[in-house]
Protein backbone atom coordinates (compact mmCIF):
# COMPACT_ATOMS: atom_id res chain seq x y z
CA UNK A 1 0.00 0.00 0.00
CA UNK A 2 1.07 3.32 -0.67
CA UNK A 3 -0.18 6.21 1.67
CA UNK A 4 0.39 9.85 0.90
CA UNK A 5 0.02 13.51 2.83
CA UNK A 6 -3.51 14.16 3.51
CA UNK A 7 -2.32 18.28 2.91
CA UNK A 8 -2.25 20.13 5.77
CA UNK A 9 -3.40 17.60 7.92
CA UNK A 10 0.02 15.71 7.96
CA UNK A 11 -2.08 12.68 8.52
CA UNK A 12 -0.39 9.95 6.01
CA UNK A 13 -3.19 8.07 4.50
CA UNK A 14 -3.33 4.79 2.52
CA UNK A 15 -4.01 5.96 -1.46
CA UNK A 16 -6.91 3.98 -1.62
CA UNK A 17 -9.33 4.40 1.02
CA UNK A 18 -12.72 2.43 2.01
CA UNK A 19 -16.29 4.09 2.04
CA UNK A 20 -19.16 2.68 3.74
CA UNK A 21 -22.13 4.08 2.36
CA UNK A 22 -22.79 0.99 0.13
CA UNK A 23 -21.86 -1.75 2.76
CA UNK A 24 -24.38 -5.08 2.74
CA UNK A 25 -25.92 -4.36 6.28
CA UNK A 26 -25.18 -7.42 8.19
CA UNK A 27 -22.26 -7.43 10.88
CA UNK A 28 -20.22 -10.55 9.37
CA UNK A 29 -20.00 -8.62 6.04
CA UNK A 30 -18.87 -4.98 7.72
CA UNK A 31 -16.31 -6.69 10.06
CA UNK A 32 -14.83 -9.06 7.09
CA UNK A 33 -14.42 -5.72 4.91
CA UNK A 34 -12.51 -3.61 7.64
CA UNK A 35 -10.76 -6.56 8.25
CA UNK A 36 -9.25 -7.47 4.73
CA UNK A 37 -9.44 -3.72 4.12
CA UNK A 38 -6.72 -3.55 7.14
CA UNK A 39 -4.70 -6.06 6.43
CA UNK A 40 -4.31 -4.77 2.91
CA UNK A 41 -3.07 -1.51 4.10
CA UNK A 42 -5.88 0.44 4.06
CA UNK A 43 -6.32 2.86 7.14
CA UNK A 44 -8.61 6.20 5.63
CA UNK A 45 -12.38 5.31 6.52
CA UNK A 46 -15.60 7.45 5.22
CA UNK A 47 -18.38 6.88 7.61
CA UNK A 48 -21.60 8.19 5.27
CA UNK A 49 -24.51 7.26 7.52
CA UNK A 50 -28.03 7.72 8.21
CA UNK A 51 -29.21 8.46 11.74
CA UNK A 52 -28.01 5.71 14.40
CA UNK A 53 -31.00 5.86 16.15
CA UNK A 54 -32.74 5.21 13.38
CA UNK A 55 -30.56 2.89 11.28
CA UNK A 56 -29.35 1.04 14.44
CA UNK A 57 -29.33 -2.31 13.01
CA UNK A 58 -26.28 -1.12 10.57
CA UNK A 59 -24.80 0.46 13.46
CA UNK A 60 -25.11 -2.48 15.78
CA UNK A 61 -23.02 -3.92 13.04
CA UNK A 62 -20.51 -1.84 11.87
CA UNK A 63 -19.41 -0.10 15.39
CA UNK A 64 -17.64 -3.10 16.79
CA UNK A 65 -15.73 -3.59 13.71
CA UNK A 66 -14.54 -0.38 13.76
CA UNK A 67 -13.94 -0.04 17.17
CA UNK A 68 -11.67 -3.64 16.79
CA UNK A 69 -9.38 -1.80 14.47
CA UNK A 70 -10.05 1.87 15.36
CA UNK A 71 -6.02 2.21 16.68
CA UNK A 72 -5.28 1.59 13.18
CA UNK A 73 -7.72 3.86 10.95
CA UNK A 74 -8.66 7.84 10.15
CA UNK A 75 -11.84 8.00 10.26
CA UNK A 76 -13.85 10.85 8.15
CA UNK A 77 -17.40 11.11 9.73
CA UNK A 78 -19.96 13.24 7.72
CA UNK A 79 -22.01 15.92 9.22
CA UNK A 80 -25.31 17.24 8.38
CA UNK A 81 -25.75 14.09 6.31
CA UNK A 82 -29.32 12.80 5.95
CA UNK A 83 -32.64 14.08 5.77
CA UNK A 84 -33.62 17.14 7.47
CA UNK A 85 -30.34 17.72 8.81
CA UNK A 86 -28.98 20.17 6.62
CA UNK A 87 -29.55 23.41 7.69
CA UNK A 88 -30.59 21.51 11.40
CA UNK A 89 -28.09 22.25 13.96
CA UNK A 90 -29.34 20.28 16.74
CA UNK A 91 -30.20 17.10 14.39
CA UNK A 92 -26.80 17.69 12.61
CA UNK A 93 -24.91 17.65 16.18
CA UNK A 94 -27.52 14.96 17.73
CA UNK A 95 -26.40 12.62 14.78
CA UNK A 96 -22.56 13.13 15.16
CA UNK A 97 -22.54 12.86 18.28
CA UNK A 98 -23.72 9.46 18.13
CA UNK A 99 -21.79 8.67 15.54
CA UNK A 100 -18.80 9.67 18.03
CA UNK A 101 -20.02 8.03 20.33
CA UNK A 102 -19.56 4.44 18.12
CA UNK A 103 -16.33 4.69 16.84
CA UNK A 104 -14.89 3.30 19.70
CA UNK A 105 -12.34 6.20 21.43
CA UNK A 106 -15.56 9.09 20.70
CA UNK A 107 -13.18 11.17 17.94
CA UNK A 108 -13.42 11.19 14.32
CA UNK A 109 -9.88 12.03 12.93
CA UNK A 110 -11.80 14.31 9.79
CA UNK A 111 -14.75 16.13 10.24
CA UNK A 112 -16.74 16.46 7.04
CA UNK A 113 -19.19 18.82 6.07
CA UNK A 114 -21.26 16.77 3.44
CA UNK A 115 -22.73 17.81 0.36
CA UNK A 116 -21.99 21.41 0.06
CA UNK A 117 -23.28 22.04 -3.60
CA UNK A 118 -24.24 25.65 -4.10
CA UNK A 119 -22.27 28.82 -3.07
CA UNK A 120 -25.56 29.93 -0.98
CA UNK A 121 -25.49 26.39 0.90
CA UNK A 122 -21.63 27.32 1.94
CA UNK A 123 -22.56 31.00 2.98
CA UNK A 124 -25.33 30.44 5.11
CA UNK A 125 -25.32 26.02 6.28
CA UNK A 126 -21.18 25.58 5.55
CA UNK A 127 -20.82 28.30 7.78
CA UNK A 128 -23.03 27.43 10.48
CA UNK A 129 -21.47 23.56 10.17
CA UNK A 130 -17.43 25.18 10.32
CA UNK A 131 -18.75 27.54 13.10
CA UNK A 132 -19.79 24.49 15.39
CA UNK A 133 -17.24 22.03 14.20
CA UNK A 134 -14.81 24.38 15.63
CA UNK A 135 -15.60 24.03 18.97
CA UNK A 136 -15.48 20.33 18.19
CA UNK A 137 -12.03 20.62 17.18
CA UNK A 138 -11.07 22.77 20.27
CA UNK A 139 -12.25 19.96 22.71
CA UNK A 140 -10.10 17.83 21.09
CA UNK A 141 -13.32 15.74 19.27
CA UNK A 142 -12.02 16.08 15.73
CA UNK A 143 -8.79 16.37 14.55
CA UNK A 144 -9.76 18.09 10.58
CA UNK A 145 -12.66 20.22 9.11
CA UNK A 146 -13.50 19.05 5.23
CA UNK A 147 -16.47 19.41 2.96
CA UNK A 148 -17.74 17.02 0.32
CA UNK A 149 -19.58 18.66 -2.93
CA UNK A 150 -20.55 17.82 -6.54
CA UNK A 151 -20.05 21.69 -8.42
CA UNK A 152 -16.68 23.12 -8.78
CA UNK A 153 -17.81 26.60 -7.64
CA UNK A 154 -18.91 26.21 -4.23
CA UNK A 155 -15.60 23.60 -3.59
CA UNK A 156 -13.25 26.86 -4.69
CA UNK A 157 -15.13 29.13 -2.81
CA UNK A 158 -14.55 26.45 0.80
CA UNK A 159 -11.09 25.60 -0.27
CA UNK A 160 -9.88 29.53 -0.43
CA UNK A 161 -11.76 30.72 2.64
CA UNK A 162 -9.28 28.79 4.97
CA UNK A 163 -11.65 27.03 6.94
CA UNK A 164 -11.51 23.50 5.51
CA UNK A 165 -8.23 21.05 5.32
CA UNK A 166 -9.88 18.79 3.22
CA UNK A 167 -11.84 18.41 0.14
CA UNK A 168 -14.02 15.16 -0.98
CA UNK A 169 -14.42 15.50 -4.84
CA UNK A 170 -15.37 13.47 -7.40
CA UNK A 171 -12.14 13.05 -9.61
CA UNK A 172 -12.28 9.97 -12.41
CA UNK A 173 -11.74 9.22 -16.04
CA UNK A 174 -15.07 11.11 -16.90
CA UNK A 175 -13.23 14.63 -16.05
CA UNK A 176 -9.94 13.56 -17.85
CA UNK A 177 -9.80 16.88 -19.29
CA UNK A 178 -11.67 18.92 -17.47
CA UNK A 179 -10.28 22.19 -17.19
CA UNK A 180 -12.76 23.48 -14.35
CA UNK A 181 -11.53 20.44 -11.81
CA UNK A 182 -7.92 21.22 -13.20
CA UNK A 183 -8.28 24.40 -11.93
CA UNK A 184 -9.79 23.32 -8.38
CA UNK A 185 -7.13 20.37 -7.89
CA UNK A 186 -4.80 23.70 -8.77
CA UNK A 187 -6.48 26.10 -5.77
CA UNK A 188 -6.17 22.84 -3.54
CA UNK A 189 -2.41 22.73 -3.94
CA UNK A 190 -1.83 26.06 -3.42
CA UNK A 191 -3.85 25.85 -0.06
CA UNK A 192 -1.92 22.47 1.03
CA UNK A 193 -5.81 20.69 1.21
CA UNK A 194 -5.98 17.07 1.50
CA UNK A 195 -7.75 15.70 -0.90
CA UNK A 196 -10.29 12.81 -0.82
CA UNK A 197 -11.32 11.59 -4.73
CA UNK A 198 -14.49 9.98 -4.31
CA UNK A 199 -16.43 8.17 -6.95
CA UNK A 200 -13.26 6.56 -9.09
CA UNK A 201 -15.60 4.84 -10.50
CA UNK A 202 -18.33 7.39 -11.07
CA UNK A 203 -20.46 5.74 -8.93
CA UNK A 204 -19.96 2.45 -10.57
CA UNK A 205 -21.40 3.60 -14.03
CA UNK A 206 -17.73 3.48 -15.54
CA UNK A 207 -17.68 -0.41 -14.89
CA UNK A 208 -21.50 -0.94 -15.62
CA UNK A 209 -23.98 1.34 -17.30
CA UNK A 210 -27.25 0.62 -17.83
CA UNK A 211 -27.15 -2.92 -16.45
CA UNK A 212 -24.31 -3.90 -19.08
CA UNK A 213 -21.24 -4.29 -17.76
CA UNK A 214 -18.51 -1.89 -20.09
CA UNK A 215 -15.01 -3.25 -21.21
CA UNK A 216 -13.21 -0.55 -18.23
CA UNK A 217 -11.37 -2.55 -15.27
CA UNK A 218 -11.28 -0.89 -12.09
CA UNK A 219 -7.84 -0.79 -11.99
CA UNK A 220 -7.71 1.75 -14.90
CA UNK A 221 -10.32 3.50 -12.73
CA UNK A 222 -8.01 4.21 -9.66
CA UNK A 223 -4.81 4.14 -11.85
CA UNK A 224 -6.52 7.62 -13.54
CA UNK A 225 -7.86 8.59 -10.13
CA UNK A 226 -4.46 8.40 -8.38
CA UNK A 227 -2.28 9.89 -11.18
CA UNK A 228 -4.12 12.87 -10.22
CA UNK A 229 -3.02 15.15 -6.60
CA UNK A 230 -4.91 13.60 -4.59
CA UNK A 231 -4.14 11.98 -1.42
CA UNK A 232 -6.52 8.77 -1.36
CA UNK A 233 -9.12 7.20 -3.37
CA UNK A 234 -12.46 6.53 -2.09
CA UNK A 235 -14.30 3.79 -3.93
CA UNK A 236 -17.70 2.51 -1.82
CA UNK A 237 -18.24 -1.26 -1.79
CA UNK A 238 -21.03 -3.48 -0.93
CA UNK A 239 -19.00 -6.40 0.11
CA UNK A 240 -15.44 -7.99 0.62
CA UNK A 241 -15.27 -9.65 -2.88
CA UNK A 242 -15.63 -5.94 -4.30
CA UNK A 243 -13.31 -4.85 -2.04
CA UNK A 244 -11.11 -7.64 -3.11
CA UNK A 245 -11.88 -6.22 -6.82
CA UNK A 246 -10.43 -2.84 -5.93
CA UNK A 247 -7.58 -3.83 -3.93
CA UNK A 248 -6.38 -5.57 -6.64
CA UNK A 249 -5.12 -2.59 -8.16
CA UNK A 250 -2.85 -3.05 -5.61
CA UNK A 251 -0.76 -6.26 -7.34
CA UNK A 252 -2.19 -4.97 -11.28
CA UNK A 253 0.41 -4.50 -13.96
CA UNK A 254 0.97 -1.79 -16.28
CA UNK A 255 -1.24 -3.29 -18.72
CA UNK A 256 -3.92 -3.22 -16.64
CA UNK A 257 -3.76 0.22 -14.71
CA UNK A 258 -3.88 1.75 -18.48
CA UNK A 259 -6.40 4.23 -18.02
CA UNK A 260 -5.34 5.88 -21.71
CA UNK A 261 -7.06 2.72 -23.21
CA UNK A 262 -9.98 3.34 -21.35
CA UNK A 263 -10.56 6.62 -22.89
CA UNK A 264 -12.26 5.27 -25.77
CA UNK A 265 -14.02 2.27 -24.20
CA UNK A 266 -15.42 5.14 -22.08
CA UNK A 267 -17.15 6.41 -24.60
CA UNK A 268 -18.41 3.99 -26.19
CA UNK A 269 -19.62 2.12 -23.48
CA UNK A 270 -21.26 5.50 -22.35
CA UNK A 271 -23.17 6.46 -25.53
CA UNK A 272 -26.16 8.73 -24.50
CA UNK A 273 -24.91 9.58 -21.09
CA UNK A 274 -23.94 12.60 -19.57
CA UNK A 275 -20.88 12.37 -17.84
CA UNK A 276 -20.13 16.46 -17.27
CA UNK A 277 -17.16 16.39 -19.39
CA UNK A 278 -18.42 20.19 -20.11
CA UNK A 279 -17.56 19.91 -24.15
CA UNK A 280 -21.32 20.97 -24.81
CA UNK A 281 -20.07 24.50 -23.36
CA UNK A 282 -20.60 27.32 -23.80
CA UNK A 283 -24.24 27.27 -23.76
CA UNK A 284 -25.54 30.72 -25.63
CA UNK A 285 -28.56 30.76 -22.71
CA UNK A 286 -25.30 29.93 -20.05
CA UNK A 287 -27.35 26.87 -19.17
CA UNK A 288 -24.39 24.82 -17.15
CA UNK A 289 -25.77 22.08 -18.97
CA UNK A 290 -24.00 19.22 -17.03
CA UNK A 291 -24.72 19.98 -13.60
CA UNK A 292 -28.19 21.00 -15.10
CA UNK A 293 -28.78 17.24 -16.27
CA UNK A 294 -27.68 15.72 -13.45
CA UNK A 295 -31.29 16.75 -11.68
CA UNK A 296 -32.58 14.21 -14.05
CA UNK A 297 -30.75 11.59 -12.43
CA UNK A 298 -31.58 12.57 -8.84
CA UNK A 299 -35.40 12.52 -9.68
CA UNK A 300 -34.76 8.72 -10.78
CA UNK A 301 -33.61 7.86 -7.70
CA UNK A 302 -35.45 10.06 -4.92
CA UNK A 303 -38.42 11.49 -6.96
CA UNK A 304 -38.80 15.07 -6.89
CA UNK A 305 -39.18 16.35 -3.19
CA UNK A 306 -39.80 19.65 -2.16
CA UNK A 307 -35.34 19.88 -1.60
CA UNK A 308 -35.08 18.40 -4.52
CA UNK A 309 -37.26 21.18 -6.30
CA UNK A 310 -35.68 23.83 -4.65
CA UNK A 311 -32.17 23.17 -5.64
CA UNK A 312 -33.19 22.66 -8.78
CA UNK A 313 -34.51 26.06 -8.84
CA UNK A 314 -31.25 27.69 -7.12
CA UNK A 315 -29.46 27.32 -10.36
CA UNK A 316 -28.31 30.49 -12.20
CA UNK A 317 -30.22 29.52 -15.45
CA UNK A 318 -33.47 27.00 -15.60
CA UNK A 319 -33.68 24.33 -18.84
CA UNK A 320 -36.74 25.85 -20.02
CA UNK A 321 -34.25 28.84 -20.84
CA UNK A 322 -32.79 26.40 -23.66
CA UNK A 323 -33.95 28.12 -27.17
CA UNK A 324 -32.87 24.52 -28.69
CA UNK A 325 -30.26 25.43 -30.49
CA UNK A 326 -28.76 22.15 -30.81
CA UNK A 327 -25.11 23.12 -30.68
CA UNK A 328 -24.91 21.21 -27.32
CA UNK A 329 -25.95 18.08 -29.24
CA UNK A 330 -23.27 18.57 -32.07
CA UNK A 331 -20.18 18.68 -29.56
CA UNK A 332 -20.92 16.05 -27.33
CA UNK A 333 -18.44 13.46 -27.76
CA UNK A 334 -21.10 10.99 -25.52
CA UNK A 335 -23.86 11.59 -28.05
CA UNK A 336 -26.24 12.51 -25.42
CA UNK A 337 -29.94 14.66 -26.64
CA UNK A 338 -29.19 17.43 -24.62
CA UNK A 339 -32.32 19.22 -25.88
CA UNK A 340 -34.37 16.29 -24.87
CA UNK A 341 -33.22 16.03 -21.60
CA UNK A 342 -34.01 19.89 -20.88
CA UNK A 343 -37.27 19.20 -21.68
CA UNK A 344 -37.87 16.19 -19.74
CA UNK A 345 -36.34 18.53 -16.90
CA UNK A 346 -38.96 21.45 -17.45
CA UNK A 347 -41.51 19.04 -17.52
CA UNK A 348 -39.93 17.26 -13.81
CA UNK A 349 -39.16 20.89 -12.27
CA UNK A 350 -41.46 23.79 -13.67
CA UNK A 351 -44.38 22.43 -14.68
Amino acid sequence: MEYRRLGRTGLKVSAIGLGTEHLEQNRETMEDVVRTAVEAGVNYVDLVYDDPEGARGSWDNLAPALQAHRDELILAAHWGWGPGHNGDIVGAQHCFDQVLARTGNGCADVAIIATIDTEEQWNDWGQRAAERLARYKEEGRIGHIGMSGHFVSAALRAVESGQIDVLMYGVNLTEHDSAEIDALLRACAKHDIGVVAMKPYYGGTLLNYDGRPTSINPAQCLAYTLSRPVATAIPGVRNTEELRTTLHYLEANERERDWQAAIPLMHEGLAGHCVRCNHCLPCPVDIDIGATILFVGFAQWEGVTEGLRAWYQSLPVPASACIECGDCVERCPFGVDVVEQMRELVALYET
